[in-house]
Order: structure tokens, then sequence, then C-alpha cells
């Protein structure tokens, strides 16, 4: 019997509301055919709002703290599940950013580009030079497409065209209001030609599609609050003033640009506050700040889609809460690949897929935006499908937040101090998941002493 080949697309920041239902306004014919023709989880929950935290658990299916994988230079925890798939017989090809999770991530791989900053399929600022990723993907697919790449293979795409200021990078042919919205809704529009052209290569009868995302963002339905979110006033006066500026105080530069950052923010919150709805101004910082306490569903429900060989169910939408540490034991039973689902925190939604039932269970998420790459973010929480609870990492006390989701989906009122009775609960259900791992403390030193080992071995330190 012939093995179903694998096509694996994570798009960077890209929103679960933004992908489908009600919020969405982009046009996206092949992300529609890709639901059209397999499963759409409505209620797939990241761990994290932080890419590297957020994938670590995808290929492990374990929680940040489980895994290790709970900062930005904690990259040599990834994952070996790759081996479980050459072990079957799967050729490993991947396309990534060029960052140290991501390199070794992709370090077994039979092929592999990891793209250098920016890498984005569409050109920014008519810089066709920044716009090779896509290359690289259509050529390999075409090799696959013409018999030059032995089957069957597994192939990782990780795309970051969401991941910036889009308004610099959207095609010119897509600031047409049919195409979305907001700036982020057209760059999905343009990113969507790009999906369509991967699956137009491809045996779809033969191949299963994961099309997922790491994290969400927060992108507000309003013009104004999108500008707000990037503050795109400082983007181009900035850039032009760095090219003006000697390479030898380009470090000078960026600080004191990340410092007005800053600063620029807070103001023009108090100029738009009144344009925004209260979700708007309630998320509208949650990126790139260390010192907010705040897990809105913005930043962690992510768009999940199981389509082509091996899914049996069309056209299919589950509500159901499922976390992304499930996906990966839900493609290894698809595949019938060996998978110790014992050692696992994830399981598989298979037998959602295929119309039965299952016990939802909590999912465990956590803050991982932060100013210091080092140390893990400052909150951690719990959400089931009724409430989404919140506090200080390690502080159960300090900064408790408590939602109720079937009434206030918008997360606007913090019922904490009226319902202690819930969050004894859920800080059960937070502190159960929890404490079948190592400390996390335990997991920083040996990270730290890791990271001091290879830079002494580069003449580093």
């Amino acid at each position: 019997m012939k093995k179903q080949n694998i096509l694996f697309i994570g798009i960077d920041s890209f929103r679960g509301d933004k992908c489908f239902g009600k919020n969405k306004s982009s046009k996206t014919p092949n992300i529609d055919k890709l639901i059209k023709n397999g499963v759409y989880f409505e209620q797939a929950i990241s761990v994290s709002d932080g890419s590297y935290t957020c994938m670590g658990a995808v290929f492990t299916s374990l929680y940040p703290f489980q895994s290790g994988i709970t900062t930005v230079s904690a990259y040599s925890k990834s994952t070996k599940i790759f081996e479980k798939f050459r072990d079957a017989g799967y050729k490993l090809y991947g396309t990534a950013p060029c960052t140290p999770f991501f390199i070794n991530l992709l370090e077994s791989f039979d092929e592999k580009e990891n793209f250098s900053k920016p890498g984005y399929l569409h050109p920014v600022s008519g810089n066709s030079k920044d716009s090779r990723t896509g290359e690289y993907i259509l050529d390999r697919l075409d090799r696959i497409r013409d018999g030059k790449i032995d089957e069957p293979w597994f192939y990782f795409i990780f795309l970051t065209d969401l991941h910036r200021s889009v308004k610099y990078g959207i095609p010119k042919e897509y600031y047409k209001d049919e195409f979305g919205v907001t700036d982020f809704d057209k760059m999905v529009s343009a990113l969507d030609i790009w999906i369509g052209k991967f699956l137009e290569r491809i045996d779809i009868d033969n191949t299963l599609i994961i099309l997922t995302s790491d994290h969400g963002e927060f992108i507000p339905t309003s013009k104004v609050g999108h500008e707000l979110t990037y503050i795109a006033e400082l983007f181009e006066p900035g850039k032009k003033m760095k090219e003006k500026t000697p390479k030898f105080l380009h470090g000078v530069y960026s600080n004191g640009y990340r410092f007005l950052r800053y600063f620029a923010i807070p103001i023009k919150n108090r100029k738009y506050k009144k344009e925004l709805s209260p979700i708007e101004f309630k998320s509208l910082n949650t990126r790139g700040h260390s010192s907010l306490w705040i897990l809105p569903d913005d930043t962690v429900k992510v768009p999940l889609i199981f389509s082509g060989k091996g899914i049996n169910s069309k056209n299919k939408i589950i509500n159901q809460q499922i976390g992304s540490i499930d996906i990966l034991p839900t493609m290894a039973d698809i595949l019938s690949i060996e998978f110790d689902f014992d050692s696992a925190e994830g399981r598989s939604v298979l037998p959602l897929i295929n119309g039965e039932k299952l016990e939802e269970k909590p999912i465990f998420i956590e803050n991982a935006v932060r100013r210091n790459p080092t140390k893990p973010g400052n909150c951690i929480g719990v959400r089931t499908s009724d409430f989404k609870y919140y506090r200080a990492r390690n502080n159960s006390k300090k900064k408790v937040c408590l939602y109720n989701l079937k009434n206030d989906p918008d997360e606007i009122v913090n019922i904490a101090s009226e319902r202690k009775d819930i969050v004894e609960k859920m800080e059960k259900l937070l502190e159960d998941i929890r404490k079948n791992s190592i400390r996390e403390e335990e997991i920083n030193i040996k990270e730290t002493q890791r990271i001091e080992k290879d830079l002494k071995l580069l003449g580093k330190a």
C-alpha cells in the first residue's frame, strides 16, 4: 500500500478567526478548499504567544516546561520525532527561518533551506531579493511533481509574511477592499495565492495536508487600530535614518528606535482610545512588551486544518477545544506511525475527526513575549471551553485574571474577585498539569549551562 505524503504548512502569527468565521474578511479560495475537503478546528489553542515555545510544543507534544523549550535560547531542546518519520521511510524536507531553533529543528532533514530574514514570499518595498523563499518552495515541489524526489516525503514549510508590518510587503494588486478590511487581512489573501501554487504541485489524493499557526496576533478590525499596532509612522522615517547612519552606530540607532517605540505606543493609545473597541484597546500591546500580563484568545487561538489523504470527514467544523500539542499524535495516528502516546501531553484527536466523542482537556498557556529572550514569560494559565484563567508565573495570588468565555468571549470583565470558587478550580487544573514535570528552575539552569558550554567551544566565552 502506497504511503501518503505529508505537507505541513505553518504560518507565523495567523489568527484562527482570520482563517474561518465571522471575523474573516480575506479572500482565501485555496484555504477554503482545504477546509471543504477536510476538517477545521475552531477552538485550537496554542500553548503560548511566542514562536519557539509554540512550535516546540507542536513537535514534541509537550508543554514548554516539560520539553525545556521555554525561551528563545532553548533551541537545543528540539524534538527527535522526525526520526520516527525517517524510520517509517519518509524523506524529510523543510523551509523555515534562519534562527537557532529552526536550524536545530531541521538539522536531520534530507534537504532544507533556513532562509535569512526577511525571507518573505512577497517583496518588501519592491525589493525582489527579499522574496526568494517562494521560489525555493516551488522548485522543490516541482521536483516532487516531476518524480525527481522519492516518495513518501514530509515537507515542513514555515512562512513569516504575517509576522511584520505587513503594509510594506503587500503586493499592489491586493490593495483592494475585496481582499480584506485591514492590511493583515489583505496579506492573508496574498498568502492564499501561494498556498494554491503549493497545492497545484502535489498529488492531493495521496497527501495529508496540515495547515496551522504558531500563535495568533492582535489584529483589530479597524484600520486605525492596525496602524497603531505597528507604529507605521515610525517605520519609514526610521528606515531612512538608519540608511544614513554609519554601520558602527547601527546598534545605538536600534536601541534608540526601540526606546522611541515604547514611548510612542502609550501616546497613540490615548489618542485613539475612543476609536477602538474595548477588545482592541485591551489587546493593543499584547505583543512585544514584557510588562504586560495578558493572554487573550487573539494571541493563543490558531487555525488548524487537516485535509487530504487519511481524512474521511469532509467540510467538517469541530468546535470542541483541542491543543496544538495534539497535532503530532493526531498526525502519527492518521499515518499509522508508532508514537509513544504515554510520554506525550497531547493526544490524537482522530476520534473527533471521525465523529466519535472525546473528553475535552484543559490547555496550559503561558506568556512568552518578553524583552529578555533568556527568561520565560511572566504569566501562566489554563483554558477550558468555559473559562480562561491566568496569573503571575511565580505567584498564584498576583495578577489573577478569570474570564467567562461563554458570556464574555472578548475577555473584557475580569471576574476573579467575584468567583473565587472557579479560581480555585482553575488553579487546581493548572497545578495538575504542572506537577508531573521537572521544575522550570532546573530547566533554566541546565539550559544556561549548555549555552555556556557551547560558547566555550566556539571560543566566545
